[in-house]
């Protein structure tokens, strides 16, 4: 079982505990807690580290919420879910005088060359109401990108999104009972969405993602089954036999290769040396050590 596998089960029990526990309201605050969306979050950084990137330049570390990368984009400043920080690149504090926050008075901590040479990677769920939240779902993960694209034309930026094919009953979670609803959810209004923003091609595409990962996830099976191609969805009934659109390329099993690789044609992060290492753990044991303090 891989690691995003295991990750999987437990977000189930996590969620499923939390229904016998507390019912209705017991699901919706685990959820809420973001507690289950951050084992994705750790099974995106562990395959980072897996590939080669230096565990202390990925924020938030591995195992922590915090702290987390705050970039300003064109439209507003906001905290990335994953980055990979550049090395070699100092931060330098800019004032912002450009987009919506130009009269402000906001600064910009990180500035241009370090803030355009990161890699971000936001991940996000919903695991309840899809057809009725799709469309806002569509909405701000279009303008995120734009956002940042706007501003760092070069940004390399990944989406990570988890769905689950069948929803938790929320009537039978409201008597302690963990069941799912007989019908899937419309799988392929979101395959055809991540298909049209993923695999940036050109520069000017700037609502486009490098790289998306979609999590289809069928939660009922006591080890829930993540979905690897159109042909698993296809066998299950999940998706036409007539859908034209591979599951496979927005697949998370080649998310992380294809998104360091892609990162690695605009910056070296792959090729980065070893020879100051322990200098950069002692800076990077420093950094952690003020944040800490600051959120005491």
């Amino acid at each position: 079982m891989s690691y995003i596998d295991e990750q999987l089960k437990k977000i189930k029990k996590m969620i499923e505990d939390a229904i016998i526990e507390g019912g209705a309201e017991g699901k919706n605050a685990c959820i809420r807690s973001q507690a289950p969306i951050k084992l994705i979050h750790d099974a995106v950084k562990q395959e980072l580290i897996d590939h080669g990137i230096m565990e202390e330049l990925i924020f938030p570390p591995l195992g922590e919420s915090k702290p987390e990368i705050k970039l300003a984009g064109f439209l507003k400043q906001k905290d990335q879910g994953i980055c990979v920080v550049p090395e070699g690149i100092k931060e330098k504090s800019t004032p912002i005088d450009w987009g919506l926050m130009a009269f402000q008075n906001e600064t910009d901590p990180y500035g241009f060359d370090y803030s355009r040479n990161t890699l971000v990677i936001n991940v996000r769920s919903q695991m309840s109401s899809l057809a009725k939240n799709a469309d806002t779902l569509f909405e701000r993960t279009f303008t995120e990108a734009l956002n940042l694209h706007m501003r760092y034309p070069n940004m390399v930026l990944g989406e990570v999104y988890l769905i689950p094919v069948y929803e938790y009953d929320g009537a039978e979670a409201a008597k302690h009972k963990v069941a799912f609803k007989n019908k899937h959810v419309y799988a392929e209004k979101y395959i055809t969405f991540f298909d049209e923003i993923n695999k940036r091609q050109k520069i000017e595409e700037t609502y486009k993602y490098e790289r998306c990962a979609l999590l289809v996830v069928d939660f009922r099976p006591d080890v829930p089954k993540l979905y690897r191609n159109s042909e698993e969805l296809k066998k299950d009934g999940i998706i036409s036999k007539s859908f034209p659109i591979e599951y496979a390329s927005l697949a998370f099993d080649t998310f992380t290769e294809e998104i360091v690789d892609n990162y690695a044609e605009r910056y070296p992060i792959k090729n980065i040396q070893d020879i100051n290492r322990i200098e950069r753990l002692t800076t990077y044991a420093e950094k952690m050590r003020k944040i800490h303090e600051k959120d005491k």
